[in-house]
């Protein structure tokens, strides 16, 4: 049974109040597999301008929920909206990718998706061009709105590519790059498309300590300096209740609790789950709980 540990209607399906700006929302959304059900009656709301993380023990249905937002999937029951800036509402449900992305919406990958014998400023202006306003036609012929077009995109890969600190790099070739750079590069490559809401997959998978905490900068300054909503798959506990403004764990395919870091990482129904979990992911819940106690007991004493 869901929980939300913040608010009752958070957890309950149902059109957005009308002093919450929403810019992506599910009701009751139903995937199944044959006789898996991979996500079972799924309701997120997240608003506009903030990080939102999707945790939950391996199988959960995290990946299959962003598969289903971004049109990989097309659950069988239940609705999918994205609301832009422009106003109005679009239904994801069984759009394809390409319109999804066009709509608004970006992703990377649990398992990087490079071009990787590509420079990695030819991978970034892939992406960039996608919002060419040029034709095919002028493209072939070279006409000023094709050239305008070009100077454009490969400016705006320029700049992505020092926003994640790839400057040094792009004449590199991206099967050459380190773990950590290949990560970075994926996430500019999606902000080429200029998204209104990122979903990240496990964007820490393999990286090390010192990337961990340059990708969470990373994020925050995605957020805060482009303006846009971030929602973050992963499995690293510290790094998501490090930047996460509010937390939706999965178990099984469903919602078993939302709210802030705080809030969720003590949750008894969250601490549950990861103890039937990998004992690595145990143990981090569990750290981090008591790291949290500590800090509250030593916050107390400061305060008498």
């Amino acid at each position: 049974m869901t929980t939300d540990v913040t608010s009752e209607s958070a957890a309950v399906g149902g059109p957005a109040s009308a002093d919450t700006d929403l810019v992506l929302e599910t009701w009751d959304v139903t995937l199944r597999f044959g006789g898996l059900t991979s996500l079972d009656h799924v309701n997120l709301q997240m608003r506009r301008g903030e990080i939102l993380a999707v945790i939950g023990p391996n199988g959960a249905g995290k990946t299959s929920l962003f598969n289903s937002l971004t049109g990989a999937y097309t659950p069988q029951e239940g609705k999918i909206v994205f609301r832009p800036k422009d106003g109005g509402e679009k239904s994801l449900l069984g759009s394809k990718p390409h319109i999804v992305n066009r709509l608004g919406l970006a992703r990377t990958f649990q398992n990087i998706r490079l071009f990787s014998a590509l420079t990695a400023l030819e991978n970034v202006k892939i992406a960039a061009e996608t919002r060419l306003k040029a034709g095919p036609v002028s493209i072939m012929l070279g006409l000023p709105k094709a050239r305008k077009a070009e100077r454009l995109s490969d400016e705006r890969a320029h700049r992505l590519l020092k926003f994640v600190g790839l400057e040094d790099k792009l004449n590199e070739i991206a099967g050459s790059l380190s773990y950590g750079d290949q990560r970075s590069l994926e996430i500019a490559r999606a902000l080429a498309t200029d998204p209104q809401v990122l979903l990240l997959d496990e964007p820490a998978a393999g990286t090390n300590p010192t990337e961990k905490l340059e990708l969470e900068g990373l994020i925050r300054r995605i957020n805060t300096e482009l303006g846009v909503s971030v929602l973050l798959i992963e499995h690293d506990m510290r790094l998501v209740m490090s930047v996460a403004d509010r937390v939706m764990v999965l178990n099984f395919g469903k919602k078993i609790a939302e709210g802030t870091p705080s809030e969720v990482q003590q949750h008894p129904a969250v601490i549950e789950a990861y103890l039937g979990s990998s004992a690595e992911d145990a143990a981090a819940v569990q750290e981090i709980i008591a790291e949290h106690e500590h800090q509250s007991a030593s916050d107390a004493e400061d305060g008498q």
